[in-house]
């Protein structure tokens, strides 16, 4: 039988209670382990096989699929801040009236991460529309130093924009005039990595003897250039506040190298960012869902951006005529001093999906409102069956 605490001496009890003490000691320390243990495993980000530059012709599936866009243990968004960069030009400004519009329509919208907006306005004053869009003045560069490439202010204005802004977000989606947003975009960066759009035009190998003036040998393989621009990029800020400095130097000394310029034309400043980005180790998911470009790509789909850079001819029977003026056409190089005018034409029936299109009821339901807002010719619109980017900003800034 054991013995009570009454027939304990007074040395057994203090043993008793020290071997209590220390016994409640280990169960805690045991359950704290397992505890720690269960949220490391729980919490541990998952092993993903990103694809580097050399693998990347191999992959079936697009690399962002497969990846769900991160999300913190207390459900905070990863917020990014929009910015477009813009000349004073007419051309510039209702490309922008128009890019913030659809900007605003989807930034609360499901799965949303879009934080704030801004115009980096390079033409060094403000304008009249200061009060319409958010927008930082920027100084252009000296006089002749684009040399009539007025695109090498791009990255010149993010360096001022990134110095002297205060942005509440810790990621930057550069974007463009020409983007119309048709869905709320998530922060598709992760790990580090930017996300970006890869351009089939932008072949670093291809160029490798070129590149090596700015990317030299011992900075790795040429591959380890993307194929990409600046935008559509999402990035984290505290990398593009690296980058773009070097983007600036680097744009500005491919223009002055007579072969660079040749070889590079009007995309020499996309070069010159994606070379940037490499010399600084910073690596990018290519997501080819970011973005559309009619009239190419044939439909939207999960795409988040289109992009009206080409212009769309056709005949009257719907066939395109690309490279030849067709009887209906839309090209925003038309509008480069006047704003667009109300009553745009639609493309005649017959226009094959090689325009892109509105491809179910539910998608035109999605945008009832927003259209309405921007056409007079839903009706007219939806017995097309068909999407023409025109009609995207059609009958809502005409110049007011």
């Amino acid at each position: 039988m054991s013995p009570t605490l009454t027939d304990m001496s007074p040395r057994e009890k203090q043993n008793m209670g020290c071997g209590n003490f220390f016994f409640t000691v280990l169960i805690t320390l045991s359950v704290a382990l397992i505890t720690y243990n269960i949220l490391i495993s729980a919490n541990a980000p998952l092993k993903h096989a990103l694809p580097g530059p050399s693998s990347r012709s191999a992959l079936l599936v697009d690399p962002v699929i497969k990846m769900p866009v991160e999300r913190s243990s207390s459900g905070k968004k990863r917020l990014f801040h929009t910015a477009v960069t813009a000349s004073d030009s007419v051309y510039n400004t209702w490309q922008c009236r128009v890019m913030y519009y659809w900007y605003k329509k989807h930034r609360d919208g499901p799965n949303s991460e879009m934080g704030g907006f801004t115009r980096i306005l390079h033409s060094g004053k403000p304008d009249k529309f200061m009060e319409e869009i958010p927008t930082f003045v920027a100084q252009p560069l000296p006089a002749g130093m684009d040399q009539g490439y007025i695109v090498l202010n791009r990255p010149w204005a993010f360096v001022q924009w990134l110095q002297k802004a205060d942005i509440k977000e810790d990621y930057i989606l550069m974007a463009e005039p020409d983007h119309i947003i048709v869905k709320p975009i998530p922060n598709l960066s992760k790990d580090g990595l930017g996300a970006a759009f890869p351009f089939f035009y932008i072949e670093p190998k291809k160029y490798e003897s070129v590149l090596r003036k700015y990317f030299p040998e011992d900075k790795g393989p040429v591959t380890r250039i993307d194929p990409i621009g600046n935008s559509p990029v999402i990035i984290g800020k505290e990398s593009l506040k690296k980058i773009a400095p070097t983007w600036m130097n680097v744009s500005l000394a491919m223009k002055k190298d007579p072969e660079t310029d040749k070889a590079f034309g009007w995309v020499l400043e996309m070069y010159g960012y994606a070379v940037s980005s490499a010399l600084h180790g910073v690596g990018n998911i290519l997501y080819k869902d970011f973005m559309i470009q009619p009239p190419w790509d044939t439909e939207i789909g999960n795409k988040f951006i289109i992009h009206y850079t080409y212009g769309c001819d056709y005949d009257m029977k719907g066939k395109l005529t690309y490279g030849k003026i067709g009887e209906w056409r839309f090209d925003k190089r038309s509008f480069d001093t006047v704003m667009p005018p109300r009553n745009l034409p639609l493309p005649p029936p017959g226009v094959p999906e090689s325009v892109v299109k509105f491809i179910s009821p539910n998608f035109l339901l999605h945008y009832y409102h927003a259209l309405k807002a921007l056409t007079n010719s839903l009706t007219s619109f939806s017995a097309h069956g068909v999407f023409c980017p025109c009609t995207f900003f059609s009958h809502f800034y005409t110049g007011k």
